[in-house]
């Protein structure tokens, strides 16, 4: 429910102000949260986030990384990152998500962003928002998750 919640009013500021205060505050709580449970997977996401922010960081650390599939999406996002395609709070949330959900969360988020940018470019030019597409993807993931298991 805490991710749920949160990341329903981070899509309404990030459609609003194309930034969103405190999202480092939800990947630190995603940390926590999975840190119990997954903490080798908590560990490969967070050296995934530090490759795609710190643009320092060696190419040789994503080596291993890519053995592990929660981690594929933070390096897709890490990689927008680093080119200057994808906004760093969406790169915070990736990460905060990967911690908490398995890959196909991450997939469907990914559709969802690119549905929700189809639908806001018929209606506004420029950038577009990704967390309300993440959160479109994660509902569809969340809704769909226990009629395919």
């Amino acid at each position: 429910m805490f991710v749920a919640l949160s990341f329903f009013f981070f899509s309404l500021l990030d459609t609003r102000y194309r930034t969103v205060p405190a999202i480092e505050v939800f990947f630190i709580g995603t940390l926590f949260l999975a840190v119990w449970t997954h903490p080798l997977v908590v560990i490969a996401v967070v050296l995934a986030f530090t490759w795609g922010r710190v643009r320092a960081a060696p190419g040789y650390i994503v080596l291993p990384l890519l053995f592990v599939p929660t981690t594929w999406g933070v390096l897709l996002a890490g990689y927008g990152v680093r080119k200057d395609v994808v906004g760093r709070s969406d790169l915070v949330a990736v990460a905060g998500l990967a911690c908490l959900y398995p890959w196909q969360a991450l997939v469907m988020c990914f559709i969802g962003i690119e549905l929700f940018r189809r639908l806001w470019r018929r209606r506004w030019p420029g950038p577009v928002p990704a967390l309300p597409g993440m959160l479109l993807g994660l509902a569809v993931y969340i809704v769909l998750r226990p009629m395919v298991v």
